[in-house]
């Protein structure tokens, strides 16, 4: 791995990165204890991160690339804890399996990078490197957790995507307790929802994501949004207002 920056402009990244990662403090509540759990990892990688800053010991090749990996890790840390902190509630429930999975891939970099750094060439004290070991010895637990979400939860959004047209005046009492759930009760909440999806939405269409999973994925994210918008009282007849593609009838939610 080339070296892309100064050894310290490479350790102020990271510090810089981890940082602004922690700066996130409110989180969807499906991902909320994750997030939580991500936040105090990266808490944890901080003591090296400064040792390594006021020592600015000169990195050896493998340092350099265990500190580029970790630079990855962080990264990725940063831009996961972000899609939690503001993007679609409805879509991080309906994908909550493949969320989680993006957490046991952050740990799984963190563990990567930090397995076997050589601590004895970057003038990092014993305290430090204990606890950076110990807490790479749990990250390869957090790998392995299997934990899934709310299981009423789960089972209201299955009954809510099941149901056929004519059973939809059954759904009202689930319809309510799910949006007091995903917080998605209030005009506020609404309108911030109906953002995020349209941000979704265009994201996807920008990365050329026009497969019929993903047609099908936002048609149930759209569909589920505006009938919480119709039980807030928000008047919205029409679900999709054409292609999924072209997020018109999002545009819905009064100003």
């Amino acid at each position: 791995m080339g070296r892309e920056m100064d050894d310290e402009d490479l350790v102020e990244e990271l510090l810089v990165t981890v940082n602004s990662a922690r700066a996130f403090a409110e989180f969807r509540r499906t991902q909320r204890k994750e997030c939580a759990n991500l936040l105090r990892w990266l808490q944890l990688v901080l003591p090296l991160l400064e040792e390594l800053r006021d020592a600015a010991p000169r990195l050896t090749d493998d340092a350099y690339r265990r500190l580029a990996l970790l630079g990855r890790a962080l990264a990725a840390a940063r831009r996961l804890l972000r899609s939690c902190h503001d993007g679609s509630k409805i879509y991080l429930a309906l994908e909550s399996e493949t969320v989680l999975a993006k957490f046991r891939d952050v740990y799984e970099k963190m563990h990567s990078a930090l397995d076997g750094m050589p601590y004895a060439e970057l003038a990092i004290s014993d305290e430090v490197k204990e606890q950076v070991e110990l807490m790479n010895a749990q990250l390869t637990r957090c790998k392995k957790r299997t934990d899934t979400q709310d299981m009423e939860l789960s089972m209201d959004l299955m009954v809510i995507l099941q149901n056929k047209e004519e059973e939809r005046n059954a759904d009202r009492a689930i319809l309510e307790r799910l949006a007091k759930k995903l917080e998605l009760q209030t005009l506020a909440e609404l309108r911030a929802e109906t953002m995020a999806i349209k941000k979704l939405i265009n994201d996807r269409n920008s990365n050329g994501g026009g497969q019929h999973a993903v047609a099908d994925s936002t048609r149930q994210m759209v569909d589920l949004l505006n009938r919480f918008k119709e039980i807030a009282g928000v008047d919205e007849k029409d679900v999709l207002g054409g292609d999924v593609s072209m997020p018109k009838s999002l545009d819905k939610c009064p100003p």
